[in-house]
C-alpha cells in the first residue's frame, strides 16, 4: 500500500502511545475564551476515556492542540477518536458563537511513539508548549495543559527524567 502524499498518513497500532497535533481550519483562532478552551479540553478528556485511551499529556490552544496518549489493546482507532473529538468540539463551539455549520477543527498529525526516549521528549514538549508559544513564562501557569497535573501526580524522579529530555529537535507540526 502506498501513502497518499496529499495528507498525513494515519496508521493505528493498538497498545501503542501516540502524539497527536490537531489544528483549526486555516489556523483560525476559534477557541478564544476560557469557556471555549475548557470545552475543548473537557471534550478531549471524555472522548479519549470513552475510546479506551490513557491521556499522558495535553496542551489546548485557540487554534490547535497537542496530546500524548496510550491506546489500550482494545482501544478505539485513533482516527475514530479524532473524528469524534473534532465533530463534538466543533459543533459545540459553533453553538457558542452562533455559527452553525462552520468548519472548525480540520486536520491532525499523529506519531506512533515506539521508543521510550521519543515518548519522554514528547511528554516534555507537550507539557512546555504554552511556554514555547509565549503564553506564559512557566508552563504550570497555563490552565489548559498537563504541566500542573504532571507536577502534582507524577513522582519527582519520573518528572526529572522527562524534564531532562530535549525537545528542540523534534519535528512536530507547531507553526500556529
Amino acid at each position: 500500500m502506498s501513502d497518499w502524499h496529499h495528507s498525513p498518513v494515519h496508521r493505528f497500532v493498538p497498545g501503542q502511545a501516540y502524539m497527536v497535533t490537531g489544528a483549526t481550519l486555516y489556523k483560525r483562532h476559534y477557541f478564544t475564551s476560557a469557556e471555549q478552551l475548557q470545552l475543548l479540553q473537557d471534550t478531549l478528556f471524555a472522548i479519549l476515556k470513552k475510546g479506551g485511551w490513557d491521556l499522558n499529556a495535553w496542551a489546548i490552544f485557540s487554534n490547535h492542540y497537542h496530546f500524548v496518549a496510550q491506546a489500550a489493546i482494545n482501544a478505539a482507532k485513533l482516527k475514530l477518536v479524532i473524528q469524534q473529538l473534532h465533530s463534538i468540539a466543533s459543533r459545540a463551539v459553533n453553538r457558542m458563537d452562533g455559527a452553525v455549520g462552520r468548519q472548525v477543527l480540520y486536520q491532525y498529525w499523529d506519531t506512533c511513539l515506539t521508543f521510550e526516549k521519543s515518548y519522554l521528549a514528547r511528554l516534555n514538549y507537550v507539557n512546555n508548549n504554552p511556554v514555547h508559544h509565549g503564553l506564559v513564562s512557566v508552563a504550570t501557569q497555563y490552565p489548559y495543559c498537563s504541566a500542573t497535573w504532571f507536577e502534582q501526580h507524577v513522582s519527582a524522579g519520573f518528572r526529572r527524567k522527562v524534564q531532562s529530555f530535549r525537545y528542540d529537535r523534534l519535528r512536530v507540526p507547531d507553526n500556529f
